[in-house]
């Protein structure tokens, strides 16, 4: 079977992608693994690669991720990533942040009563349940907090189209996408500040499909997992703002799934 890979989630601009096939390929053929590398993009819905036949080292979000492992369709916890910035304090976290025009006026979230939002997809953690989280305890019980709530936009990128254009006045976004986004195309975010964050929550993993054997999948996990050891793979790992791999916790993905009972349960089932 042949087995591919995609980097979908976290290709910000032309150098993260050249630096996370860089990466990943390294780690496959240490783990004397062939691998094909395809692109995949919006409007796509990124479900469409997930359910792809030889899916090995893939980015998933852990929303979806959890859902699927409750729903008995098993992907692999291949590694986790521990981003290289201090704010990540050496974990693998990451959080989103609310944007705004850099104009705005505002201090708080409270302050975006009234306004325009703009969500990228319904089954996003970074783009949909931590802001959602977020939000509910400022709506009225079984109310809206918003003018209105436009979307899918689809990826991070078309949010801050939306956000520059004024079609939207208020976003959240996948802070390590825009970490990334700040060291390849910092002028992608030129008129945008950031207003606020969600709480750290993990961050999407590198997965395998549930057809992918069980060896080839720990292999790329102890590839993944030794690289920072190796200073020969210090220059790629750098290149792509990786600290290291770790292995990944499956259980701790659940909490995502508290944060979404919890918006259900406070009256805030959608971003309204």
């Amino acid at each position: 079977m042949e087995l591919i890979t995609s980097t979908r989630m976290y290709d910000v601009a032309p150098g993260a992608r050249a630096a996370w096939h860089a990466l990943l390929e390294t780690a496959h053929a240490r783990a004397g693994l062939r691998v094909r590398f395809v692109e995949h993009g919006w409007p796509t819905p990124i479900g469409e690669l997930w359910e792809r036949p030889g899916l090995c080292g893939a980015f998933m979000c852990g929303w979806p991720y959890i859902a699927a492992l409750q729903a008995g369709r098993t992907f692999a916890a291949v590694a986790a990533v521990v981003p290289d910035w201090p704010a990540y304090e050496n974990l693998p976290r990451y959080r989103s942040e609310f944007l705004v025009r850099a104009d705005c006026t505002w201090s708080s979230l409270a302050d975006a009563a009234g306004s325009r939002y703009g969500w990228m997809v319904l089954d996003s953690q970074s783009g949909w349940n931590a802001p959602r989280a977020a939000l509910a305890g400022l709506a009225p019980a079984g109310g809206s907090l918003f003018a209105a709530s436009k979307g899918p936009y689809g990826n991070p990128r078309g949010l801050l189209r939306a956000l520059a254009e004024g079609e939207i006045d208020l976003t959240a976004a996948d802070g390590w996408y825009l970490d990334l986004l700040r060291e390849h195309d910092p002028g992608a975010l030129a008129g945008v500040r950031t207003l606020a964050y969600t709480p750290w929550t993990p961050n999407p993993l590198l997965v395998a499909g549930p057809d992918v054997a069980e060896a080839a999948v720990r292999a790329l996990s102890e590839a993944l997992v030794a690289m920072h050891e190796d200073p020969a793979c210090a220059p790629l790992l750098r290149a792509a703002h990786v600290a290291r791999f770790t292995p990944a916790d499956p259980a701790s993905y659940a909490a995502l799934n508290d944060m979404a009972r919890a918006a259900e349960a406070a009256g805030y089932p959608a971003i309204r």
